[in-house]
């Protein structure tokens, strides 16, 4: 993963600096991809915004990833324009490019919520949350998706978030700046084939990952949720991991973060295409800490005495900004994405 992560700079699309995309700035990139990838559009959201299917590759294992289903959760979308630039480019990570293009077949659907996105917040144009439409298919978003799944039955397949910057790492101090899930397929959590497989590959990550950020990687709570499409697609015998990008030391906009999800899912993808992850036991992923809400603060204050009702008492108290956004977005304040 270190490889990687030292070479993506040369990859970073433009103009992709700040957490507020537009569904114009990846409808104009996506017109310009190059060999290897094929274009579709899959369909339209509620306010007639394309999305978009990105196709590249011949394998025989498919996979699929799609991100911004939360139109205010932008690090994974961006990630993947700098993706596209990394397998469309020729340099001497060539023989990367074509073992992981022989070995396979991927389906990229970025913004899936072009019209949250638009709006910078979580669900689309109906107020509807698109991942907890998962069995209803009331939105034309979630409905793009199930359909995609059914057909291209992919082995593997990442469902791509942000999370909010106040997690910790369990109860540690650190942030949690990435966060895994293999998602349970049923209420009584069933360990099957393909949620093992995406266990397997978490724990080769999670290795990889302590190697940059000792103690930064969480799990998101296991709770089964049955509207919500990770679930879903655990129980369509995919190996699905969930992927939350979070906060960073000094990284408002997830630069930082952008660049660790780059390494991230090019070493996943070198991971299933080599089939390296098969021989990890499954036990690992377990000790993985959970994501700790209110976890962090951006000021603690010990032993403060405060007053109430004439009783004075001593506490430590915990102070926030607040995520606010610093991009070109018309409006400020706090923001939580959320799986």
């Amino acid at each position: 993963m270190n490889s990687f992560l030292k070479i993506h700079e040369r990859y970073r699309t433009e103009g992709m600096d700040t957490r507020h995309i537009r569904h114009e700035q990846v409808a104009a990139l996506v017109n310009k991809l190059p060999a290897p990838f094929s274009v579709t559009t899959l369909g339209q959201s509620v306010e007639n915004r394309a999305i978009y299917g990105i196709r590249a590759g011949s394998g025989a294992t498919r996979v699929l990833l799609w991100s911004q289903m939360h139109g205010d959760e932008s690090t994974a979308t961006r990630t993947l324009f700098d993706l596209f630039r990394f397998l469309s480019a020729s340099d001497e990570y060539d023989e990367t490019r074509r073992f992981l293009l022989a070995q396979l077949s991927l389906l990229f659907i970025p913004m899936l919520n072009p019209d949250g996105a638009e709006h910078f917040r979580r669900e689309n144009a109906w107020g509807i949350d698109i991942n907890r439409d998962a069995r209803q298919l009331a939105t034309p978003e979630g409905a793009i998706l199930h359909r995609q799944t059914i057909a291209f039955q992919p082995y593997f397949s990442f469902n791509l978030h942000d999370q909010e910057s106040y997690y910790s790492a369990g109860r540690s101090p650190v942030p949690a700046t990435i966060a895994f899930l293999a998602p349970p397929p049923d209420p009584q959590e069933s360990l099957t084939d393909n949620r093992r497989r995406a266990m397997q590959l978490i724990v080769s990550l999670h290795r990889e990952l302590q190697q940059v950020i000792p103690g930064g990687v969480a799990k998101w709570s296991d709770d089964y949720e049955p509207r919500a499409f990770g679930e879903w697609s655990q129980a369509q015998n995919s190996a699905t991991i969930l992927i939350e990008s979070g906060g960073y030391y000094n990284d408002p906009e997830r630069n930082f973060v952008r660049r660790l999800h780059f390494g991230v899912l090019l070493e996943a993808l070198r991971m299933i295409a080599s089939k390296s992850y098969v021989a990890e036991p499954v036990e690992p992923y377990f000790a993985i800490p959970y994501n700790r809400e209110n976890g962090l603060f951006d000021t603690l204050r010990r032993k403060q005495t405060l007053t109430a009702n004439g009783v004075s008492y001593t506490t430590d108290v915990g102070l926030r900004k607040g995520e606010t956004f610093f991009g070109d977005f018309e409006t400020c304040g706090e923001l939580k994405g959320e799986g």
